[in-house]
């Protein structure tokens, strides 16, 4: 699935007839502190002519009674998210696992196939509509747990879609940092909201870390960008390369530091990806708020 948010289209697959199967992985642990957290390691897929569906999720099934609940509502908000529908999802929350990926498996192949069908109707003749969902476990410490999501699909047109974001809880109490964003469509912008992990999100300073967080971005994929203009024209809808914002998606804690990533068509093209970096905790500390800060120590 990573490998899949830099393809374009859809991926083929590796067999004619049509295919349904579950894994369910013995619990394990991730942590050597007292207090663990155990996931359980759950996928369902299914793929036949019409759609193709595979969700994956690390489900917690032992920990902090409080992280082990905000982790789960986590999950079940991403599993609830529509590739078709508009609007804001109905979220059901679950504490099996299991029932959580079945619940939203069937929501999400009956919507692609049913979609499906009815384009077929008026002569499509593409490939199936899919959907992959991976939410998994990828930082534990002593104060901080952080999960990270990568979706991806397709649904016709010239190629697929991709997503990948991340959320930090406190594992002592399973608080989320980071914000949540609506679409203001008189400003054309995303509203924060909520925003519990910056100090000011409109420091000079910070934005200019952005600024060269996004730089390095295309250092990594060509010969780099030798001024500021050359910056600016590979950025889309970035009126002041000074006063890049803050991603749509809430940057999340990682071993290296704190990881920014804007989604497709962000702030670019979709040729250049989703522009992701990571900035050192020695730099992005003092920006943080006090209670993001503790996190780190």
């Amino acid at each position: 699935m990573a490998a899949a948010l830099t393809a374009c289209g859809h991926r083929a697959s590796s067999s004619a007839a049509d295919t349904d199967s579950a894994t369910v992985e013995t619990p394990q642990s991730v942590d050597e502190q007292s207090q663990k957290l155990t996931v359980d390691s759950i996928g369902l897929e299914r793929e036949d002519s019409t759609a193709i569906v595979k969700i994956s999720i690390d489900w917690p099934v032992n920990g902090d009674e409080a992280l082990v609940k905000s982790i789960r509502q986590y999950i079940c908000e991403e599993l609830a998210t529509s590739s078709i529908q508009e609007g804001k999802p109905e979220v059901k929350l679950f504490t099996d696992g299991k029932e959580a990926v079945n619940n939203a498996f069937k929501m999400h192949y009956q919507e692609l196939s049913d979609g499906w069908k009815e384009i077929r109707a008026m002569s499509y003749d593409g490939m199936p509509f899919e959907y992959g969902l991976r939410a998994s476990l990828e930082v534990e410490t002593t104060s901080y747990v952080t999960y990270l999501t990568i979706g991806e699909g397709f649904l016709g047109g010239a190629h697929g879609y991709a997503t990948s974001t991340g959320q930090t809880f406190r594992k002592s109490d399973g608080k989320r940092f980071g914000y949540h964003t609506d679409y203001n469509e008189k400003t054309d912008k995303f509203d924060i909201k909520d925003q519990t992990l910056f100090a000011e999100t409109t420091s000079p300073k910070l934005y200019a870390l952005i600024k060269e967080g996004v730089r390095s971005y295309f250092l990594e994929f060509e010969e780099g960008v030798k001024d500021e203009q050359e910056l600016k024209d590979m950025l889309i809808g970035v009126e002041d390369i000074n006063k890049i914002p803050l991603p749509s998606s809430a940057p999340y804690f990682t071993k290296d530091g704190l990881c920014f990533c804007y989604q497709q068509y962000e702030i670019a093209p979709y040729a250049a990806g989703m522009i992701n970096f990571i900035i050192p905790y020695d730099k992005i500390r003092p920006f943080l708020t006090e209670e993001a800060q503790d996190l780190l120590r």
